[in-house]
């Protein structure tokens, strides 16, 4: 099977995507990190009380990143029906 210069455009723009996607996530890491030392200095909470919270927000997170991923499969299945129909 050969591969054309459109599939491997089409991966890369792939690789972008996620390479974005991780950047942005990394981006929101560090902020949160940012926003619980500054928490955590103004409350003076301890670690097993922080932990809580950690737990909460990561929770939070992977819920966001299923539901991008969903919306991405979502995107791709009408990209494929509207292909289909064309």
């Amino acid at each position: 099977m050969a591969v054309g210069l459109g599939d491997i455009y089409e991966k890369l723009k792939e690789l972008v995507t996620i390479t974005d996607k991780v950047r942005e996530n990394t981006d929101r890491i560090a902020r949160l990190e940012e926003e619980f030392r500054a928490f955590r200095e103004e409350s003076r909470l301890s670690n097993s009380e922080l932990k809580g919270d950690v737990k909460a927000i990561l929770i939070q997170l992977k819920t966001e990143e299923r539901i991008d991923a969903l919306e991405s499969i979502i995107k791709e299945h009408i990209a494929a029906c509207e292909k289909a129909k064309a």
